[in-house]
Parts: C-alpha cells; structure tokens; sequence
C-alpha cells in the first residue's frame, strides 16, 4: 500500500456537492412504484429544502422481507449520512442501541422516521 493510500485511509471520505439517496429493500416492500415514488420526490424536496448535498439512506423496512440493516446502519452511521426508513408494516425495525427513530411528522401518512443518536445525561 502506497503512502497516499494509507493517508486517505484515516481521512474522511469526500463528501459529494449534490444530492444522493440510496435506497434499500424497496423491492421487497410491496408498494407500488407510485408510491415509492411520492416517498422518493418528499424526501428529496425535503433533503434539498434543508441545504443537504450530500448523501442520505432510506431503508424500506417491511417485516415479511426484512432486510440486514447492519451494512446500511454501519456506512451511513460512519459518514455521518442521515438514514430514514419507510415503515411498510405495524412497527418499524428496532434501532441500533444508542439511537431510536424518530417520528418525521412532516410526513402525511407518519411512516416515515429518521435515525437519531440518544443523548447522553
């Protein structure tokens, strides 16, 4: 390994200028594309009306297809990203310890949440 490479190693990873969601398990969630698309355009219109360019994670949680949020908690958490999940059944998947989700009320159906580290007293 060269000494550049060991270099970026301990730096973070650049943070991109414009807006990126990923997404995950969208497939298994057994909505129509419709409305994966009106979450998707929310979101989006959300993330940009907030001045956030960089990269964010939206999970599609569904209890008959769920889906290993470890890889996806880990990266996001890492980078510091803002992770959103879509609860497509009764309750969402429980959080890391330390977080919780927290209710977007914004959202007009209120299955959306956003993942927020616990304060410490």
């Amino acid at each position: 390994m060269t000494m550049w490479k060991q270099i970026r190693a301990f730096l973070p990873a650049p943070k991109p200028n414009q807006l990126n969601i990923s997404s995950h398990g969208q497939e298994a969630c057994g909505l129509p594309f419709e409305q994966i698309q009106e979450v998707m355009k929310w979101l989006g219109l959300s993330l940009m009306a907030a001045s956030y360019k960089s990269n964010a994670h939206i999970i599609w949680d569904s209890p008959e297809n769920p889906i290993d949020l470890g890889s996806v908690l880990k990266r996001g958490l890492k980078r510091e990203e803002p992770i959103f999940l879509h609860r497509c059944g009764e309750r969402p998947t429980p959080p890391p310890a330390g977080y919780y989700w927290r209710l977007m009320p914004e959202y007009l159906t209120l299955r959306m949440y956003q993942l927020e580290q616990q304060k410490v007293q």
